[in-house]
């Protein structure tokens, strides 16, 4: 089995990119003296696999190929609007101590894994609710049913994480007590949104230790303590974390 276990010169995080890779290329651009030797860790909505849905697997191999020519290196965590990693073609890897995948030297962090990099310990937990679900699966657009992790497979991380301590943790939604309110869509039905996912962060949150929490999902920027939300900002962490 392959591997990626390196020191980086720099760890960057942005948020969701939605398949739009000249934006990423934009963001990109505006790192100075960016390199292969930096990391860009995206939390999630990427998209990389987004046009398999309709069966158009050479649309995603051509992104592919766009996004691993840009000068960094690249890991993502999963999203809801895109293939579960689970279900990607892609091969299964070690990923800095912990477990991932990788396609066209794209990374991709396997839901509830530790890493380690740079020295620093992260978790990282993917997926979340579509609150446009109904109108997705309407009009026939892309829509997955593992967008989120099953109830087990959420109880199972919290059972092994409780009383740990992390540097970061990683989430593509938030802890139910951070969600955004203001950014909620007016045309959606609150009530009939799923908070599962967000209700086993909170849980996580309250039961572990950490020093950042970083999640994107809700298409802000904003800091709510030691937690932050990303949509178009690019942050170097660890460097300004303060």
């Amino acid at each position: 089995m392959k591997e990626l276990n390196k020191t980086f010169n720099r760890i960057f995080v942005t948020g969701d990119i939605h398949g739009d890779f000249s934006d990423l290329a934009n963001r990109i651009q505006r790192i100075p003296d960016v390199s292969k030797d930096d990391l860009l860790i995206i939390l999630g909505d990427c998209g990389f696999f987004y046009y398999h849905y309709y069966g158009n697997t050479i649309k995603d191999l051509r992104f592919q190929e766009f996004v691993s020519q840009l000068p960094i290196t690249i890991l993502t965590i999963q999203g809801n609007h895109e293939m579960p990693y689970k279900e990607m073609p892609a091969e299964k890897i070690e990923l800095f101590g912990g477990e991932g995948y990788q396609t066209a030297g794209i990374y991709f962090a396997e839901n509830g894994t530790e890493l380690c990099i740079n020295g620093k310990k992260f978790l990282v937990i993917g997926g979340a609710y579509s609150v446009d679900k109904e109108i997705r699966i309407l009009r026939k657009y892309a829509w997955w049913e593992r967008e989120e992790l099953t109830d087990a497979e959420l109880e199972e991380i919290e059972n092994h994480v409780v009383g740990k301590k992390y540097d970061y943790v990683l989430t593509h939604t938030c802890p139910l007590n951070f969600m955004p309110r203001e950014m909620f869509l007016s045309y959606v039905d609150q009530s009939k949104v799923e908070n599962r996912t967000e209700k086993a962060l909170q849980r996580i949150h309250d039961t572990i230790g950490f020093d950042r929490w970083y999640c994107g999902h809700f298409h802000t920027d904003k800091i709510d303590g030691k937690v932050e939300l990303f949509f178009r900002s690019v942050k170097q962490i660890a460097a300004d974390d303060g």
